[in-house]
């Protein structure tokens, strides 16, 4: 069996936030984070504040990532997306998903937000 089918996408679609789990740009050591997230196919979005969270950092160090939705806990390579165009259809991914992505964006959030794609995901 492939690993990607082994993943029930739907379950994981119907959850609000993941326990993203990267390693430490510094110490190596594990650094955990509750976040908001959403699924696009078989790839999980993540974003960050604009001015780039801790854990944004770390991964860019080291993206290999582990995430936990719901029951699920999944591996996977992380990266920040740095394409103007894609960025911004990440972003309209979670204000389509998130009440309060939408709020904030008629304040001026989440329009610089760091957007993130997890790739290659399998069970871990």
């Amino acid at each position: 069996m492939h690993a990607k089918s082994a993943i029930d996408w739907k379950a994981l679609d119907r959850h609000w936030n993941c326990r993203l789990t990267v390693r430490g740009r510094k110490t190596g050591q594990p650094r955990s984070v509750t976040i908001w997230y959403a699924v696009r196919g078989e790839t999980l979005l993540l974003t960050g504040g604009p001015d780039g969270p801790q854990w944004c950092r770390n991964l860019r160090a080291n993206p290999d990532v582990e995430v936990r939705i719901g029951g699920q806990q999944l591996r996977g390579r992380a990266r920040v997306v740095e394409d103007p165009a894609d960025a911004d259809a990440i972003r309209a991914c979670f204000r389509s998903r998130y009440v309060m992505a939408r709020l904030a964006r008629l304040f001026g959030g989440y329009t610089r937000s760091v957007p993130v794609v997890v790739e290659d995901l399998a069970p871990a």
